[in-house]
């Protein structure tokens, strides 16, 4: 196998692949990248971690055909240092690849490409273009609660639904830990149709984000045969869903609400922020005492100190003294862009929720954060 391409090209390939392959695992050939010709003109570059699998299409000049495999790190560093901005790259004996830049010339120990993992397939998939911009904002409103302990599949991932309804299409993302929630709904014109949903893990989640990140406008998704693919450009990334069923988050979120204050979001968001500061690291707990027209906020914490400070609310109504951890609050509120919160309240010890005050919200338009209370 020998191809001639530009340095520009196979270097943000190799960029994507070195993130995805698993230089920790017990399978050497899971820290390499495979190059594979793909006809005369082009050659398919990809990385896997048997989970995650990122796969690019490049244009070359393909001299003989064939495939290798190659340490994704160190074939990215040596390519990102070549002086040239072309480059050859051959198959050589005993499964080296061999690269000639100029003057400069190496050889990077490889594995046979036949050993490397089969990837999944998506040439026969279906792809929907949607809104690369609508996508971000679902995965940044969501991610924060996605449980960060993996052996609790059912909650280590984000479950992303879609109705499908053509361009009035709606996609709607929840994620939960056990202590927390977060839903958020986004009208995503041309979304597949995915009902139920889909558990998209919360290391997948990650790469997703980054991919989208570095693209701009629209881009294409797909789910068949247990993995979501994200197409940008000649890129697709492929990740293995979760096989667990995501808990009923409709039964979490409550329906009525006896109590309901109005806040300025910074006056709040920059209040917990300096509250938190005497509050255990434990716990990062706060009391909320709410009367009509006032909200103090306060910590104790024997180790520290205390803290106190007082908000002015729109609120009528009984008496109310509930504890909350501070983060949770704080990093819902680092997603809401509204100049007010709506916080919606019942019992001392019931979940609170807590929302942009939007007149935008709506069916298929929706964000909102469910808290559970603590005893303080």
């Amino acid at each position: 196998m020998e191809f001639r391409i530009e340095k520009a090209a196979l270097l943000q390939a190799l960029y994507y692949a070195q993130g995805i392959a698993d230089r920790k695992s017990t399978m050497p050939i899971l820290a390499n990248v495979l190059l594979r010709s793909d006809g005369p003109d082009r050659i398919t570059v990809a990385a896997t971690d048997l989970n995650i699998t990122v796969t690019t299409e490049l244009p070359c000049e393909v001299t003989s055909e064939g495939g290798l495999t190659a340490s994704a790190k160190h074939l990215h560093d040596i390519v990102k240092s070549l002086p040239s901005d072309k480059l050859s790259l051959r198959r050589a004996d005993n499964n080296y690849a061999e690269l000639v830049s100029g003057k400069a010339n190496y050889k990077v120990v490889g594995l046979p490409d036949r050993d490397f993992p089969k990837l999944p397939p998506h040439k026969d998939v279906q792809f929907y273009r949607v809104d690369g911009a609508v996508l971000r904002d679902l995965i940044a409103k969501t991610f924060f609660s996605i449980s960060a302990d993996e052996t609790r599949s059912h909650l280590n991932g984000v479950l992303l639904e879609c109705d499908g309804d053509g361009e009035q299409a709606f996609a709607r993302m929840v994620s939960t830990d056990g202590h927390r929630l977060s839903k958020c709904e986004r009208p995503l014109p041309g979304a597949p149709k995915l009902m139920p949903g889909v558990v998209i893990p919360r290391r997948g989640l990650m790469e997703l984000r980054r991919a989208l990140e570095g693209s701009g406008g629209n881009v294409e998704i797909a789910s068949h045969n247990q993995y979501f693919f994200l197409r940008t450009g000649a890129t697709v990334l492929s990740v293995r869903l979760t096989e667990a069923s995501f808990p009923p988050y409709e039964q979490v979120i409550p329906r009525d609400h006896q109590r309901r204050v109005v806040v300025k979001r910074s006056e709040l968001f920059d209040a917990l922020k300096r509250i938190v500061l005497v509050a255990s690291e434990k716990t990062w707990g706060v009391r909320m005492n709410i009367t009509s027209g006032q909200m103090r906020i306060e910590s104790d914490n024997p180790d520290l100190g205390q803290g106190r400070e007082e908000l002015d609310v729109g609120y009528q109504g009984v008496d109310c003294n509930i504890g909350f951890n501070a983060k949770y609050m704080i990093e819902l509120l680092s997603e809401i862009d509204t100049p007010e919160v709506q916080l919606e309240l019942n019992g001392d010890l019931d979940p609170g929720v807590l929302r942009p005050l939007d007149e935008k919200q709506g069916v298929g338009n929706q964000y909102l954060g469910v808290i559970m209370p603590m005893r303080l």
